[in-house]
């Protein structure tokens, strides 16, 4: 019985060949299976150069270029870093000339000098919440308030007061303070706070007035370090804070306003960054590594050892 419906007559189809036919995955594309015997730089080898891995190994690799030509490096990160356990991966990155520059929330502050002071961080919401107690850590509130309101006072920045004063004070887990690693190598560490959005803002000892002025230097001073991205810098932003964000537009505007064209970097987008670089003029080059932190970030940075060590 013939069918009623109409059907294509495929005996009358062109064909190509196949080497003549473009095609997205190529041999030398391929990955290998890693050997556990061989080296590090090993395993990155036999990454496939296509996906995210490609992205992962076209991001380190333009960084670590640009750490070559001594180009700027500039980080914007969020508490969701030292919360995923990383902080010790950026220390490294200060400490090897990797990082020009950092970035942070005040709640990222908040985790780095916790950890430094008392080895733990990362409270209960719930529980403080249920007994009134949320960020109400008195050990976190006196110091950190006690350090900013004395460095304020005497001109520096949120962040560079923080990191001074975890330095100079040496609690005993201050080796792991970003703050304070970039204290110690003279890196520029800026901590963007929105007043009343971090437990450390509602202790007694806390000022408004500090709080505000050192933010507002600490504005001042990433605007400073934008510039210095023109021609060849990388921005690396590992965050979702959208006020952070604004913050990093705000003081790119400024920037551009005062110092002109600020243009032909590269951007290196983690997946829990905030989405919208695209306002960005003229980037370079743009890197978008997805996954959780705590996984593609000790990737990134094991590639980038791997090149420059």
């Amino acid at each position: 019985m013939q069918s009623r419906h109409k059907h294509l007559d495929l005996t009358q189809v062109r064909t190509t060949s196949l080497r003549k036919r473009h095609c997205d995955l190529l041999i030398d594309m391929l990955g290998s299976a890693p050997d556990p015997s061989e080296s590090l730089q090993e395993f990155y080898r036999s990454l496939p150069r296509l996906g995210s891995a490609a992205e992962l190994l076209g991001a380190a690799e333009c960084l670590t270029q640009a750490a070559l030509n001594e180009k700027d490096l500039l980080w914007l990160i969020d508490a969701a870093v030292l919360e995923a356990g990383l902080s010790p991966l950026l220390i490294r990155m200060i400490q090897r000339g990797l990082i020009q520059g950092i970035a942070m929330t005040g709640s990222a502050a908040l985790r780095d000098y916790e950890l430094a002071v008392q080895g733990m961080t990362v409270e209960d919401v719930g529980a403080g919440l249920r007994d009134g107690l949320l960020g109400m850590s008195r050990e976190t509130g006196e110091g950190m308030n006690t350090i900013i309101n004395d460095g304020v006072r005497r001109g520096f920045g949120l962040g560079e007061c923080l990191g001074r004063g975890i330095l100079d004070r040496q609690p005993k887990y201050f080796a792991q303070s970003l703050l304070a690693a970039c204290a110690a190598r003279l890196v520029p560490a800026t901590v963007h706070v929105t007043i009343g959005a971090d437990g450390f803002h509602r202790h007694p000892n806390a000022e408004g007035t500090m709080l505000g002025k050192g933010s507002l230097k600490d504005l001042q001073i990433l605007g400073s370090r934008i510039e210095k991205l023109h021609e060849g810098g990388v921005l690396v932003a590992a965050h979702r804070s959208a006020a952070l964000h604004d913050v990093f537009l705000h003081a790119y505007g400024a920037a551009r306003n005062l110092a002109g064209p600020i243009q032909r970097f590269s951007l290196v987008r983690f997946s829990a960054a905030s989405p919208d670089f695209s306002v960005l003029p003229d980037l370079a080059a743009s890197f978008h590594i997805p996954g959780p932190l705590e996984l593609i970030l000790p990737l990134f940075t094991g590639v980038v050892f791997s090149l420059v060590e």
